[in-house]
């Protein structure tokens, strides 16, 4: 008695891709990179076996995939998933089909969706020049810039409002600025005007300022900033922890576990202390 009862299409995708890539099947594997698939069964039997269903399976493959198509490929393919199929689900494979993936194209992919996109049409060879593990780590770091990007700007927040709150919209030109920050801000408005492909700055002075120099205006101007830390060398040291990581990530190392840690808990602080502004 058969179970008629279809296999996960998910797993059955990659469990097949697993097979292929270990049998050395290079050019299914390149064909069906990026994709998915579908597997359809009927009411008509195979004639292969008795009471077997007749089974298509559909994959759904990168639209430019679809010219590596040949007769070769397509039999072996049918072979391979009829092996795979456990054979007392009373399915028989006689066919496969292959249709562009259109889910990709509708709409705007992510870079990573699309890294991963151009990676997969590429030959096996790439693994060499761009290993699993880069792209995976490369992920990581793209979490560790987004939580160091809000926690930076949040801190660019706080300093506008403070200083505002003292001495209105113009206060940039109130507070206490050392050299090094003027010509920091010089400097990047300079490289911001000569390259035009650079999106234009936020409307404000602290946006072309970096961790630590942020870390500089509030040691600059302490008496409006103290009330809400224990003391200066306790928010200069953790700012200048999370610039350390801040480094690492811009210059594409990589930030560990420990690192991690460090942002989080700093940051965390950092919040419980400047919750007090209103």
């Amino acid at each position: 008695m058969f179970t008629y009862e279809k296999p996960d299409e998910e797993v059955f995708f990659s469990t097949l891709m697993k097979y292929l890539e270990k049998t050395k099947e290079d050019k299914l594997v390149k064909l069906l990179k990026g994709g998915k698939c579908s597997i359809r069964s009927d009411r008509e039997f195979s004639g292969q076996r008795w009471n077997a269903k007749w089974t298509e399976v559909a994959f759904y493959i990168l639209i430019d995939n679809l010219d590596l198509v040949d007769k070769e490929l397509n039999k072996k393919l049918i072979s391979v998933c009829h092996r795979l199929i456990p054979a007392e689900a009373g399915f028989d494979v006689m066919s496969v089909d292959f249709l562009p993936n259109l889910e990709i194209y509708s709409v705007e992919k992510s870079m990573i969706e699309d890294l991963d996109d151009t990676v997969n049409q590429l030959s096996n060879s790439i693994e060499e020049l761009l290993p699993s593990d880069v792209k995976e780590k490369g992920k990581e770091m793209a979490e560790a810039y987004i939580y160091l990007y809000s926690v930076e700007n949040s801190i660019r927040f706080f300093i506008e409002k403070v200083c505002q709150e003292t001495y209105g919209v113009d206060y940039f030109s109130m507070i206490n600025l050392n050299k090094s920050i003027k010509d920091s801000i010089d400097i990047r408005k300079k490289q911001e005007e000569k390259n035009k492909w650079i999106r234009v700055r936020a409307n404000s002075e602290l946006f072309y300022l970096d961790f630590k120099e942020l870390g500089m205006i509030l040691s600059n101007n302490w008496t409006l900033f103290s009330k809400y830390f224990p003391d200066q060398n306790w928010i200069i040291t953790k700012i200048n922890e999370m610039a350390e990581c801040r480094n690492l990530v811009a210059h594409n190392s990589y930030v560990g576990r420990h690192e991690k840690d460090v942002v989080r808990v700093n940051f965390n602080s950092i919040l419980r202390q400047i919750n007090q502004i209103h």
